[in-house]
């Protein structure tokens, strides 16, 4: 049986490394890309569980790219879970995402545990439990750097 994939978009490689880590403990692949350009691309050739973006990326940023993505579902009746990702301290940014399109907002740094809840928030799916998402070790607070 095949894992469910997040998409990540990340340009920061330590970070992306992060991320694989992360997705692999809780069950899941990664696929990475640098970019909204890119983003774009590999969401126009398959499904993801979830997309986990950085909003300051090279080229389009990941509000644009959210935008993009709203609007190539747009009457599919598909919505691929996006979830921003950013260190930026700019007053409003969070609703700035939600009007975007995206689904929730995290900032960095963050814990190990936030993470699994935002995975367990936005791609738990009854039908196929993850087990490695739901019975990950308390204890899990230490933070991860942005």
């Amino acid at each position: 049986m095949s894992r469910p994939t997040i998409l990540i978009v990340e340009d920061y490689h330590p970070q992306q490394f992060v991320f694989r880590q992360l997705c692999e403990r809780f069950g899941y692949d990664a696929y990475i890309v640098g970019t909204g350009e890119a983003a774009l691309g590999a969401l126009a050739i398959t499904q993801y569980a979830a997309v986990i973006m950085d909003i300051n990326l090279p080229g389009i940023d990941g509000i644009e790219t959210a935008r993009q993505l709203r609007a190539s579902e747009a009457g599919t009746g598909r919505r691929t879970p996006i979830v921003a990702l950013t260190a930026s301290g700019v007053p409003h940014l969070r609703e700035t995402c939600l009007a975007a399109g995206m689904d929730d907002y995290m900032s960095k740094p963050f814990s190990v545990e936030a993470f699994r809840r935002l995975l367990l928030r936005w791609t738990y799916d009854s039908h196929r439990p993850n087990v490695s998402l739901i019975t990950a070790a308390v204890g899990d607070d230490e933070l991860l750097f942005g």
